[in-house]
C-alpha cells in the first residue's frame, strides 16, 4: 500500500499540466461562443431515430448526444458554424447550421466493413480485396497492456508472431521477435523488418498511443516489394491523423507498479547448514558446522533473537531482500490532441513514461546527494500535419522525437544479481556489531554495491522527421498521382559515468574465542572514495536518409477497378566509427486489379541492390503475386448470413541482406599482427596479414514462400476467424563451408550455400454475441511452425541421428550465452545426452569401456568418469551400443527457446458500462535449459530449494525412494560433477537440465468502468474511464516452482522479468 501511496504522490507534473489545460481550452472554447442553441434530430437513411449519435460543432469541444427518438440540443452554436455528427455503425457525416423548425440530418449506414482500408506497403487496400497473409492489432488494444516496448503484447494479441523477452530492465528492455519462427540457420539474419509509415525505422522506440494499428506482413507476396530486406516478414506500423472536422483531446493517465516475477531464493541458515555438511559427506569431507551450530542456524533461521554473543555470531540474512523491493513505481502520461479542417489537419501526441528499477531503496539512496537507483524518464512526443496546399497539391509533415534519461548504478547487473545475492552467504550478517555495513568476499553485500556503485547516465535520443509531398493529375488522366516522401532519423546515446565507494567492514564472527563483541577484529574491506567527476563517452551514433518517389494509378471502368504504382526507393544508413554508409537502391511496382469486388489479383516486383556486395552481384529480383476469390459475393451465395467468405493465395520471393557479415564481406580483410625480425638486433617490425580472405558468394539469403489462405465472417461476427498455411523454401544461407581444406591457412567468409525449409499453420476463431444487456466476445489464436535444414555442407557425422541436414535448426547455446550477457539472438535447441537412471549399485559401475563390454549386465563406461563413476550420477543411454557413453550418445531431442506452437484465448464482455477481458497465452514445443546451479552452486557452495530433489541430499541409500526418484544428480562441493553437470566437457546438456519449456500464462487482465456518455457530455466530454490493468500475471508450468517459464535463469545473473500492474484514467473531449 506505501507503494501505491507513493506512486500517487509523485504521479507527474506534466499529467497534472496537461490536464488543466485540456479543461482551460475547453472552457475557453464554450465561453467564446454566442448563446444561441440548435435544435434538431438524427435519423437513418430510412427516417428512423438514431439514439446515442455525439453532434459537436467542427474544431470546438461542445457535444451533444441524440436521446432515443433522436432529438438533441446543442448550445453555443453560430450560424456559420459546421456540425459534425458520429454514432457506431454509421459514416461520420457533417452538415451546415440550420436553426429551423424541424432540422434533421441523415446518417448512412456503414453497411460492410469490409470496405475500410487498411494500410498495405506504401499504400491502402480495402480489406475485402486484402489477398496477402496478415495479422493486425489496434493501437488501442495495445494501450490495454502495461508494457513499456509493443512487442511483449504481440503474441496475445496476433497470429504468426513469436516473441523471447529476455530483459526486463528499464530502458534497456530486450524482446526478441521472431514471424513465422526461426527460419535460417543464421542467427543474425531472424529479425523482421520494421517500418513506420512507409519508413524503415525501429519499433522499441515508440509507444502505443499514437499507433492507429500495426500489420504484420507474413508472406513473401506482401513483403517482396521490399526487395532484400523482407524475407522475414514486415511489421507495418500506421500512426494516427488528423480528420477534418471537430478537435478531439484525449488525456490518459496511469500510476502503477511494478514487482518481481519469480523469486527464486537460496535456502536459509539453517537448511543451509545441513545442505553443506550433507555434500560435504557425499563429498568425502568432513561435517562444515556442528550439531550445536546446526541448532542455533534452526534457531535464528525461525526468527529467534539469540542470547549474548550468538547474536553476533549466528544469522539467517536473505540477500534477495536486501537487494529488491518489493515494488517499483511506475507512471505514464499521455496527451493527444487531432482535428483541423478540409485545408489542413493535424494529429500531436504527447507522452511521458517513468519507470523505477526493482533495487532496494535502502541501497540506492544510501548517500545523501546521489542516489543509484535504476530509473527511466521517458519523453515521446509526435506531431503529424497534413496540408491541402490546392485541391491538387497535399504536404504531410511528421515529426517525431524521443528522449531517454536513464540513470542506473555503475555496477553491472551480474554482479548486483550474482555476487550481491544468489552467491552471497546467508550465514553473514548485513551489518557489524558496531553498526558499520558489513561486506565479504562470500558475502558482498547488496547494500555495498548499490551504495557504492555510483552513478552511469545515459541519454538517448531520436530524431524522426517525414516530409511527403502528394500530387493530384487527375485533370491529366483521371486517378493519377505523383508522390515524393524523404525522411531523416536520427539516434544517439551519450553516456556519463561517476564512481564512488564506502566504507565497509567485515569481522571474525566465527571466532569460538570472542565472548563479548568488542573482541571481534574488524578488517576495512573497501575505503571510501567521493563521486568522481563525470566521464563521458558517446556509445551509439547513426543517422537514416530514406527517398521514395513515384506514380500512384487508381480508377474504376464499371466492375473493374485498379490501383497501381511504380516507384524508386533508396536507403542510407550512416553509424559513428564506419569507413562508409550502408546503401540500397531499389525500383518498385505494384498493381493490384479487382472485378466486381469478387475476383482480385495482386502482384509486386522490387529490383534491389546493396553496395555492400561484390559490384556484379550486387543487384537481385524480387517478386511476389497473389489471388484472392471473394465467395460471398457471388449472386448464387450472396445472403445476410454471410458477410465475408473469401479464399486467396500467393507466392512470392523476397531476401535478406542484413546477415551479420559485415562491411564488403566479398573483400579480404587485413589486420596488423605477425611482423619480421631485422638485422643484427632483430628488431621486430610489426606488419599486416590476410585474416579473411573475401567471398564473392557470401550475397543475401532469399525466400520462397507460397501461402494459401481462407477469411471468413458469419452471421454479423457469430463466427469469424482467418486461416492460412505456408511452406517456405529458404537458400543463400550463410554457412561455414567444412570442404575447405585447413591448409589455406586463412578463414574464409562464410558462404552463401545453405537451405532451409520452413511450414506452419495460423487460426483465428471468434465469436462475437450479446446475452440481455451484457456484450461479449471469444477470440482463439493458433499459431503453429517448424522448420529443418535441407543443405548445409555438413561433414559426414559420426553417428547418422548427429546429421544436422534434414532435422530442426539448433543453435546449441551454452548457458552462459542464453543468461549471462545480453541477448545474442541464438535460441538453445540442443544435442543432449539422454537419462536412463541413476547409479545407485557400485558392482555395476564399469572401470573401462572394454570392462563394460564385457559385462553386459553393468552401466556403460562414461568416458568423463576416469573409471570412478560416483553412485547418484546419471546413467545415459548408450545410442550407438559400443558400451560407451561420449558426445556419440547425444542426440537432437530437443526443441529451442522459441515455441513452435502458441494457441492464445482472448474474453471479455461489456455491461453497463463496465467491461472485462482477459488474454491468455501458451507457449509449447519449446525447452529450456536450466543451470545446475539450480539445484546446488559449485561454485559458491549454496543451494536453493531445488536441492532437496537431489541424490543423496537426505542420505546416500541407493535404495532410498528419495534418490531413485530424484530429479537432480548427487551434489559435488566446490564444484560440479563431470558425468553429468559439468560445463567445460559439456556433459550438462542432458534432460536433467534441459527442460520441456511449456507453460501457459495469463498474459493480461483488464477491468474498465466508463461513465455513461449522457453524464459526461453535460461537461463536453466524450468519454471517461477507468480501469485497472495487469501484464504477465500467472504462469503455470511444469518448470521449479519460483522461476519464470519464459526465461528460468532470470532470477540471477541478469535483471530479473517483472510483472506489472496500473490504474487509469482515459479522458475525451
Amino acid at each position: 500500500m506505501s507503494n501505491i501511496k507513493y506512486i500517487i504522490r509523485k504521479c507527474t507534473a506534466t499529467g497534472r499540466y496537461l490536464l488543466l489545460l485540456s479543461f482551460l481550452w475547453m472552457q475557453t472554447n464554450v465561453l467564446a461562443q454566442n448563446e444561441q442553441i440548435l435544435k434538431g434530430r438524427i435519423v437513418d437513411s430510412k427516417g428512423n431515430p438514431v439514439a446515442g449519435a455525439v453532434i459537436n460543432i467542427a474544431e470546438q469541444s461542445s457535444i451533444a448526444l441524440s436521446d432515443k427518438d433522436g432529438y438533441f440540443s446543442l448550445k453555443n452554436v453560430k450560424p456559420q458554424d459546421e456540425l459534425c455528427v458520429s454514432s457506431v455503425g454509421y459514416l461520420n457525416a457533417t452538415s451546415q447550421v440550420n436553426f429551423k423548425e424541424g432540422f434533421q440530418i441523415v446518417l448512412s449506414e456503414d453497411l460492410d466493413e469490409y470496405l475500410h482500408t487498411m494500410p498495405v506497403p506504401f499504400g491502402r487496400k480495402a480489406k475485402k480485396l486484402m489477398t496477402e497473409a496478415t495479422s493486425v492489432v489496434t493501437g488501442e488494444e495495445l494501450q490495454k497492456h502495461p508494457i513499456t516496448i509493443l512487442q511483449n503484447a504481440f503474441t496475445a494479441t496476433v497470429n504468426g508472431m513469436e516473441t523471447y523477452e529476455w530483459s526486463s530492465e528499464p530502458g534497456w528492455s530486450e524482446t526478441a521477435m521472431y514471424i513465422r519462427g526461426i527460419r535460417t540457420m543464421n542467427q543474425n539474419a531472424r529479425a523482421p523488418l520494421v517500418i513506420v509509415d512507409n519508413v524503415e525505422r525501429d519499433l522499441s522506440f515508440l509507444d502505443a498511443f499514437p499507433i492507429e494499428n500495426i500489420t504484420v506482413l507474413k508472406d513473401a507476396a506482401a513483403t517482396a516489394i521490399y526487395g532484400m530486406r523482407g524475407a522475414n516478414g514486415a511489421i507495418l506500423v500506421t500512426t494516427k491523423r488528423g480528420q477534418a472536422g471537430k478537435t478531439n483531446i484525449n488525456f490518459t493517465q496511469e500510476v502503477g507498479y511494478q514487482m518481481l516475477s519469480n523469486k527464486m531464493e537460496l535456502q536459509n541458515s539453517y537448511n543451509m547448514a545441513l545442505t553443506r555438511n550433507q555434500v560435504r559427506y557425499l563429498s568425502g569431507s568432513d561435517p562444515m558446522y556442528t550439531d550445536e551450530q546446526v541448532e542455533k542456524y534452526r534457531r535464528v533461521s525461525n526468527g529467534e533473537t539469540l542470547e549474548g554473543i550468538d547474536r553476533y555470531k549466528y544469522f539467517d540474512t536473505n540477500w534477495f531482500e536486501q537487494l529488491y523491493r518489493d515494488a517499483a513505481p511506475m507512471y505514464k502520461t499521455n496527451m493527444q490532441i487531432s482535428g483541423g479542417n478540409n485545408r489542413a489537419r493535424y494529429y500531436v501526441s504527447f507522452s511521458y513514461l517513468r519507470q523505477e528499477g526493482m533495487w532496494n531503496k535502502k541501497g540506492t539512496s544510501w548517500n545523501e546527494n546521489f542516489d543509484t537507483q535504476h530509473i527511466l524518464n521517458r519523453w515521446n512526443l509526435r506531431s503529424n500535419i497534413d496540408i491541402d496546399v490546392t485541391k491538387f497539391l497535399n504536404v504531410s509533415l511528421d515529426l517525431g522525437g524521443r528522449i531517454d534519461n536513464i540513470n542506473q548504478p555503475t555496477e553491472g547487473v551480474f554482479a548486483l544479481t550474482t555476487f550481491g545475492a544468489v552467491e552471497a552467504n546467508p550465514m553473514e550478517p548485513v551489518y557489524c556489531p558496531n553498526g558499520d555495513l558489513y561486506a565479504s568476499s562470500t558475502a558482498n553485500n547488496p547494500l555495498r554495491y548499490l551504495a557504492a556503485s555510483g552513478q552511469e547516465k545515459n541519454r538517448r535520443r531520436n530524431l524522426y522527421s517525414t516530409l511527403s509531398v502528394n500530387g493530384d493529375l487527375s485533370s491529366l488522366l483521371k486517378g493519377l498521382k505523383v508522390n515524393t516522401t524523404v525522411s531523416f532519423d536520427s539516434y544517439e546515446t551519450f553516456e556519463s559515468t561517476q564512481r564512488n565507494a564506502i566504507n565497509t567492514y567485515n569481522y571474525d564472527y566465527t571466532n569460538a574465542a570472542v565472548n563479548d563483541p568488542s573482541e571481534f577484529t574488524y578488517t576495512k574491506y573497501t575505503s571510501y572514495s567521493a563521486l568522481t567527476n563525470p566521464s563521458a563517452n558517446q556509445r551509439e551514433y547513426y543517422y537514416h536518409l530514406n527517398f521514395n518517389a513515384g506514380l500512384n494509378y487508381s480508377n474504376n471502368f464499371g466492375k473493374h477497378a485498379v490501383d497501381a504504382r511504380a516507384f524508386v526507393r533508396t536507403y542510407q544508413n550512416v553509424v559513428s566509427g564506419s569507413t562508409s554508409s550502408e546503401r540500397t537502391l531499389s525500383f518498385n511496382g505494384q498493381a493490384t486489379y479487382a472485378y466486381d469486388n469478387r475476383y482480385i489479383l495482386s502482384g509486386n516486383f522490387s529490383r534491389m541492390a546493396s553496395d555492400n556486395f561484390a559490384p556484379e552481384e550486387r543487384w537481385g529480383n524480387f517478386y511476389g503475386t497473389s489471388l484472392g476469390w471473394v465467395a460471398s459475393e457471388e449472386s448464387w451465395l450472396k445472403n445476410k448470413n454471410i458477410d465475408l467468405l473469401k479464399l486467396r493465395a500467393s507466392y512470392g520471393r523476397a531476401g535478406q541482406s542484413n546477415t551479420g557479415a559485415g562491411r564488403y564481406p566479398y573483400q579480404g580483410t587485413y589486420s596488423s599482427g605477425t611482423g619480421y625480425s631485422f638485422g643484427y638486433s632483430q628488431s621486430n617490425i610489426g606488419g599486416y596479414y590476410e585474416s579473411k580472405a573475401g567471398n564473392s558468394n557470401n550475397k543475401w539469403e532469399v525466400s520462397d514462400m507460397l501461402n494459401i489462405g481462407l477469411d471468413f465472417d458469419f452471421w454479423g461476427k457469430k463466427l469469424y476467424g482467418a486461416v492460412d498455411v505456408f511452406k517456405e523454401w529458404r537458400s543463400g544461407i550463410l554457412v561455414t563451408r567444412s570442404t575447405i581444406p585447413s591448409m589455406i591457412g586463412v578463414s574464409v567468409s562464410s558462404d552463401s550455400y545453405g537451405k532451409a525449409e520452413s511450414k506452419g499453420l495460423e487460426v483465428t476463431l471468434g465469436h462475437r454475441g450479446k446475452i440481455g444487456k451484457v456484450n461479449y466476445y471469444l477470440e482463439g489464436l493458433l499459431t503453429w511452425n517448424t522448420n529443418k535444414i535441407t543443405e548445409m555442407d555438413e561433414t559426414e557425422p559420426n553417428v547418422e541421428w548427429q546429421r544436422k541436414t534434414g532435422r530442426r535448426i539448433y543453435d546449441g547455446t551454452e548457458v552462459a550465452a542464453l543468461y549471462e550477457s545480453s541477448f545474442n539472438n541464438t535460441v538453445g535447441g540442443w544435442n543432449i545426452y539422454k537419462f536412463e537412471q541413476w547409479a545407485n549399485d557400485p558392482d555395476k559401475v564399469a572401470s573401462s569401456q572394454q570392462d563394460a563390454i564385457d559385462h553386459p549386465e553393468k552401466y556403460p563406461y562414461h568416458s568423463a568418469s576416469n573409471g570412478k563413476q560416483s553412485l547418484g550420477t546419471a546413467v545415459f543411454k548408450d545410442l550407438n551400443g559400443d558400451r560407451q557413453i561420449d558426445s556419440n550418445d547425444m542426440t537432437p531431442d530437443t526443441y529451442t527457446i522459441i515455441p513452435e506452437l502458441i494457441p492464445a484465448l482472448n474474453i471479455g464482455l461489456e455491461w453497463n458500462g463496465f467491461d472485462v477481458r482477459a488474454v491468455f497465452n501458451a507457449y509449447l514445443n519449446r525447452s529450456v535449459f536450466l543451470s545446475p546451479a539450480i539445484s546446488f552452486s559449485g561454485w559458491s557452495n549454496m543451494g536453493t530449494h531445488e536441492v532437496t530433489k537431489a541424490w543423496g541430499y537426505y542420505n546416500d541409500n541407493p535404495s532410498d525412494p528419495r534418490n531413485i526418484n530424484a530429479a537432480y544428480p548427487r551434489p559435488l562441493y566446490g564444484g560440479f560433477n563431470a558425468i553429468d553437470s559439468d560445463r567445460s566437457t559439456g556433459t550438462y546438456k542432458n534432460d536433467i537440465w534441459v527442460k520441456n519449456g511449456n507453460y501457459i500464462s495469463l498474459r493480461n487482465v483488464e477491468i474498465g468502468y466508463s461513465l455513461p456518455k449522457e453524464l459526461v457530455a453535460k461537461i463536453n466530454m466524450t468519454k471517461c474511464r477507468f480501469y485497472f490493468s495487469g501484464y504477465n500475471l500467472y504462469n503455470w508450468s511444469d518448470l521449479p516452482n519460483n522461476v519464470d517459464p519464459e526465461k528460468p535463469m532470470s532470477y540471477c545473473w541478469w535483471y530479473p522479468k517483472t510483472r506489472s500492474f496500473t490504474f487509469g484514467v482515459n479522458i475525451g473531449f
